[in-house]
């Protein structure tokens, strides 16, 4: 007859291998000293991290999981996880070492960018033909802004309440767009080897914030490899979820 050999806490081991490389993972990507138990270190890193923010109720009670596994003074396993369980601190483990990154997933995203002195009605042209909200405005090379629908709207608003013709207002290069709304807390610049955790971590602390610029070294003086809106936010925690 033949015999099946049946790996002995197969699962239990799957899971500390997962929990020790999340929890040295994360000590090593935060500079986190070892004096620092776990509970603690989750408590902190998801203040800054998005990925353990949205699983710190999970990732602590894993914790405590861990403990019951394995016995305090010894590496003897005293206990088996369910395999849910491991799979998904697994998945977790992999999310913070090796986390996705925004370029990989937005590569096949044309990137559209603007001339400073191109007119304003040959932009709205080129967003209406292919569907772009938002315009990378430059001037020799340099990002100068970025132009969205709402700008274009106020800046021909703005020639109208002057009591000047809106055809003035169509022939006005781009950058006159740009000068007159120049904040800039609407949009970021980042380097194109960010991670979605990271991204999504940006778009959270800035409310205002409608799209992100990523180029090479996060540079002014670089084309964009990509360009991220707010309404990709929802794509991108899917792709987080199914990694």
């Amino acid at each position: 007859m033949e015999r099946y050999y049946v790996e002995e806490n197969k699962n239990a081991k799957r899971f500390i291998n997962a929990y020790n490389r999340l929890d040295q993972g994360l000590r090593d990507i935060y500079s986190i000293k070892r004096t620092l138990n776990y509970s603690d270190m989750i408590k902190k890193v998801a203040t800054v991290n998005t990925v353990v923010k949205k699983f710190e109720d999970e990732l602590i009670n894993y914790g405590r999981l861990r403990n019951a596994i394995v016995h305090d003074n010894s590496d003897t396993i005293i206990a088996e996880p369910n395999i849910s369980v491991v799979e998904k601190l697994e998945k977790i483990a992999r999310l913070i070492n090796t986390p996705p990154k925004v370029v990989d997933c937005l590569k096949k995203r044309k990137v559209f960018v603007a001339q400073g002195d191109a007119t304003l009605k040959d932009v709205i042209y080129e967003m209406g033909k292919k569907g772009y909200s938002i315009i990378p405005i430059y001037i020799c090379g340099t990002l100068i802004g970025v132009l969205n629908r709402k700008m274009i709207v106020d800046s021909i608003a703005n020639f109208i309440k002057q009591g000047k013709d809106i055809n003035q207002a169509m022939e006005q290069p781009v950058s006159e767009c740009t000068n007159i709304f120049g904040e800039t807390s609407h949009y970021e610049i980042v380097p194109a080897n960010i991670t979605i955790e990271n991204l999504l971590y940006i778009f959270e602390q800035n409310r205002k914030l409608s799209n992100v610029i990523l180029t090479k070294n996060g540079n002014y003086n670089e084309m964009p490899e990509a360009v991220v809106v707010s309404a990709d936010i929802i794509d991108l925690n899917k792709i987080l979820d199914n990694y």
